[in-house]
């Protein structure tokens, strides 16, 4: 005999929303409750994510971030799964501090392939995004600072205002700097420039991270260029690199410092709108290179990116120098605007035997 059990759909409201959706089993025998088995559950959970354009005050500008600012019950996997779903160059989660004596709270960035150590506009955007609900005791006008566990160490992030809308700083590691140790000409075709569209009075070097910078030498050059996704990949794997960084002072009458344009195929990001982690050692990179005044010890600089992918922004870029000539502090800052508040679905599912 064959026993028919059909289950239409009920909605639990417990801590994990079951769904049972016109399901059915079998029982093979009236009295056989060893092969009984519970119908594949799915376990839906609610995640509110924002989008976030950072480092810009405009809508559809800048460089946009998702912002989960409570992923507390969000495994590895899963903040994966919603960084692949957003497709944004990062999206980044707020959790609670694991060592919640000495820090405030915890970020981790992902890209739609991986995690990574470091971003400075989904920080932007995360403390963003904090501010305008009121978290963590934020509330307009009151200046704040906290102490933010990474990947890459501790952060600390300043919470300004500017007309009652947040305007956010934070300190970068002091970038090293080492000769850029493959062919130049490989690394010009790679990018899409010639030889002499490079500056000659500075050379490229390549940080401890895996960043690369490249003197163009002007505007021109950052506007023709054309790089090619596949000789990048190569230079990544060759010289374990992470993204490279196009950059010139000649700024075509922008207000800005020096223009750059960011290439980072190997970390699922061919072009990024704005890039912090990038803008700030270009900062370091400008006073190794020796085109900084050598008297000088603070400096506040303004660097503009994104026009080429049509989302120009801009990151304000402090930096104080010692006596000696050492970089004593790096810090990028900007502000970000809203763009967009939705509610993501997921969903797992499990089986359990009775």
């Amino acid at each position: 005999m064959t026993v028919v059990f059909a289950i239409l759909r009920a909605t639990f409201n417990s801590a994990s929303q079951l769904r049972f959706q016109n399901l059915t089993y079998r029982l093979k025998k009236e009295n056989d409750t060893e092969n009984l088995v519970l119908p594949t559950i799915a376990m839906s959970n609610n995640i509110r994510i924002k989008q976030v354009d950072a480092f810009t005050t405009k809508p559809f500008t800048g460089n946009p971030a998702g912002v989960v600012v409570d992923a507390s019950h969000l495994s590895s996997a899963t903040m994966q799964h919603i960084a692949r779903e957003m497709n944004l160059s990062e999206t980044v989660y707020v959790l609670p501090a694991e060592d919640d004596e000495e820090n405030d709270l915890r970020l981790r960035w992902f890209t739609p392939t991986q995690e990574v150590d470091l971003c400075g506009h989904a920080t932007i955007a995360a403390f963003h995004a904090l501010a305008e609900e009121g978290l963590y005791g934020l509330e307009p006008g009151e200046p704040q600072s906290f102490v933010v566990e990474t990947r890459s160490g501790n952060l600390v992030v300043d919470v300004e205002w500017k007309n009652y809308r947040p305007y956010l700083k934070f300190s970068l590691p002091i970038p090293e700097f080492f000769p850029y140790p493959g062919d130049i000409s490989l690394l010009c075709g790679a990018l899409g420039i010639s030889d002499v569209e490079l500056s000659q009075r500075v050379k490229p070097l390549i940080t401890g991270n895996g960043y690369c910078y490249i003197p163009a030498k002007n505007y021109d050059s950052l506007d023709t260029a054309e790089p090619n996704r596949t000789l990048l990949a190569r230079l990544n794997e060759q010289f374990d690199l992470k993204g490279f960084a196009l950059l010139t002072t000649d700024t075509n009458e922008q207000n800005a410092d020096w223009v750059l344009r960011f290439f980072a195929p190997e970390l699922g990001v061919f072009e990024d709108p704005v890039t912090g982690s990038a803008n700030g050692p270009a900062a370091a990179y400008l006073w190794e290179s020796g085109l900084l005044p050598k008297d000088q010890r603070y400096f506040t600089f303004r660097a503009e990116q994104g026009h080429w992918v049509g989302r120009t922004g801009q990151v304000d870029v402090l930096m104080s120098v010692n006596e000696k000539g050492e970089i004593e502090e790096l810090q990028i800052c900007g502000s970000a605007i809203t763009v967009m508040e939705a509610t993501m679905i997921t969903s797992a599912t499990q089986s359990e035997a009775f």
